[in-house]
């Protein structure tokens, strides 16, 4: 059941404080004080809006979960669409003031974390989809390596089309984004060494008109099964597939939408929520260290998966198999599938 909040608004971003919860301005160089009693509070700040229907949305519902599932756990404020560095760094030290872990919910905030951090070091910081440049011990990294699944859909979609020209469309040339187009193309090409494919990047994940174009053109191209790699934006690569001449297969990222199109065959699934559930469970527990912790195929947090009536048994024989052998270390992942390392300790789960 979804909880009413209270928002207010503040300058370009929506500002969320949970009832029981006193808004107050901290001095950048002040650190967080412990609540009463031993309630741990928690801060949450994204660059996309909460119901994004993407990253910020999932990483939300597992910071809830976490809190739904211990007493001790309260989620004070969200603060979400934060897009400018001043107002992010602005945001990440008042929600530090007053909340012993904050969440900082985008690898566009790594910068903005670096230089907050260091100033709230009684402050644990988990910073989701990227890696500090340098190690800080209040910051953990949490990383998907969404190259994984993007291999196992790209296997999967080189044996369903007809053309072997494969398409990904992204928001932004990052690695998490660049790691789809690498793990499709790679999966393609284990299924079948002629399939090809191609990337475009609109310049966001929201945009619904730049994601139909950037698929209309793919489609004109002979493209014939699509990785929407996109929050919101993903409608647009819905409604190109629904208003094309002949039928356009598409994968979503993160979560399945199946209801959103019949052309959604299936997602390469991350589920942030599992991953953030955890993350803020073994903070509050003070068992998450700093560095770099990274989530893969073994524990399910990330894995391929067919809409209900898609994929024959073939197809679905191929998704396992190729899953099979990446948790079995028996593939090797080329360059660019996988996230880059950082300088210092990374944990594999």
């Amino acid at each position: 059941m979804r909880k009413t909040l209270t928002i207010t608004a503040l300058a370009a971003a929506s500002v969320v404080l949970l009832a029981g919860c006193a808004s107050g301005q901290a001095d950048a160089g002040s650190t967080s004080s412990a609540a009463a009693g031993s309630t741990t509070n928690i801060g949450f700040l994204a660059a996309a809006p909460r119901n994004d229907n993407g990253l910020t949305q999932y990483s939300l519902a597992g910071v809830q979960a976490a809190v739904d599932a211990d007493p001790t756990l309260k989620l004070t404020s969200i603060v979400d669409n934060v897009t400018t560095s001043q107002d992010q760094i602005q945001g990440l030290e008042s929600l530090a003031a007053d909340n012993q872990i904050v969440i900082a919910d985008s690898a566009s905030l790594n910068k903005a974390v670096e230089v907050v951090a260091a100033k709230y070091p009684d402050t644990r910081f988990i910073l989701v989809a990227a890696d500090l440049p340098s190690f800080a011990d209040n910051v953990t990294s949490v990383i998907a390596n969404v190259g994984y699944p993007a291999m196992v859909a790209g296997a999967v979609a080189a044996e369903r089309s007809k053309s072997k020209d494969l398409g990904v469309i992204a928001g932004l040339e990052l690695p998490a984004t660049s790691a789809w187009y690498y793990g499709m193309q790679q999966g393609a090409k284990l299924q079948d060494p002629s399939a090809n494919v191609s990337v475009t990047y609109t310049g966001d994940f929201n945009d619904v008109g730049k994601a139909k174009s950037a698929a209309e053109a793919m489609m004109a191209n002979g493209i014939d099964s699509i990785i929407s790699d996109l929050d919101a934006g993903s409608a647009g690569i819905y409604q190109a597939a629904d208003a094309a001449p002949t039928a356009t297969d598409v994968y979503d990222v993160f979560a399945l939408h199946c209801e959103s199109s019949p052309y959604i065959v299936g997602s390469g699934t991350v589920s942030w929520t599992k991953i953030l559930q955890d993350a803020v469970s073994a903070a509050a527990a003070k068992n998450l260290p700093g560095g770099s912790v990274s989530y893969g195929l073994a524990n399910g947090a990330l894995k391929f998966e067919f809409c209900p009536g898609q994929g024959t048994d073939a197809e679905k024989a191929i998704a396992d198999k190729v899953t099979k052998q990446l948790i079995a270390g028996e593939i090797t992942p080329d360059q660019g599938v996988l996230l880059p390392k950082p300088d210092y300790a990374q944990i594999e789960r």
